[in-house]
């Protein structure tokens, strides 16, 4: 099973749909089954032996949160300067900022708690994990495998923004698509993109511009310790990350 976690706005739905495209070639005799999950009562589809689970989530509850970390066979977990999610999630999908900074908050942390797991790989989005094709790389390596190069470049040439906008622009048309009767937003349930992922820069350190001092003074108060775990530095020293693209987490687990 190959868990796919990741803070809001970290780029977690673009790794679940590589990540099902990837284990298609590479495990082809056992078909994937892709599942967002938040609740413990959600994972009954992880005990059929004849599939391949992979499972997408933010955060989950405390059985899930368990029963996942038990069974995964790897778990690729997704980062992002908090500043610049709690900015997405303002800009994109009309948080108020109090309301932003929680949701990020309470999904950085769980990923913080899941990150240090001994089968876990950290995808840290400032190190352009999305555009680089050694992802792919990686994501293959956690199914046990090898991509063939054709078949790499097909799946990165389909994870390009242009594929994704036009996939977005039809979600109304699939029949695994529901409409969220509140907002409007439209969701694939097989894929987990939504019409508020489409008209997306993925700009890094847009929080600059687009957060007052008082926002971002807020966001450092509130993650000050989660940003110097990861290496995020705050304004009282020049914003800069000097690692590669993926990087393993080697801290002892602590479940």
């Amino acid at each position: 099973m190959l868990w796919c976690l990741g803070m809001y706005a970290s780029g977690s739905t673009w790794v679940f749909n590589v990540a099902m495209q990837v284990a298609a070639v590479v495990v082809p005799r056992t078909p994937a089954v892709g599942r967002f999950v938040m609740a413990g009562h959600e994972l009954n589809f992880l005990d059929d032996p004849t599939t391949l689970p992979v499972v997408k989530s933010h955060d989950t509850d405390e059985a899930a949160a368990s029963e996942l970390a038990r069974r995964a066979d790897a778990v690729l977990v997704s980062i992002r300067d908090p500043r610049d999610c709690v900015t997405s999630l303002m800009l994109y999908q009309h948080y108020q900022f109090a309301a932003a900074l929680a949701a990020v908050e309470r999904t950085a942390r769980f990923c913080e708690r899941f990150a240090a797991h001994p089968k876990a790989r950290l995808l840290r989005y400032e190190a352009g994990f999305i555009d680089d094709i050694a992802t792919l790389d990686l994501i293959a390596a956690s199914f046990g495998g090898e991509l063939p190069a054709t078949e790499r470049a097909r799946i990165f040439a389909g994870s390009r923004r242009p594929a994704i906008e036009a996939f977005i622009a039809r979600l109304e048309s699939l029949p695994t698509a529901l409409r969220h009767e509140a907002s409007g937003d439209v969701v694939d349930t097989a894929t987990q993109w939504h019409t508020h992922h489409a008209d997306r820069t993925g700009e890094v350190g847009r929080w600059r511009t687009m957060l007052t001092q008082h926002q971002v003074s807020a966001i450092e108060r509130s993650m000050r310790d989660w940003m110097a775990t990861f290496g995020y530095r705050t304004q009282a020293a020049p914003y800069a990350l000097t690692i590669g693209s993926l990087s393993i987490v080697q801290s002892p687990y602590r479940g």
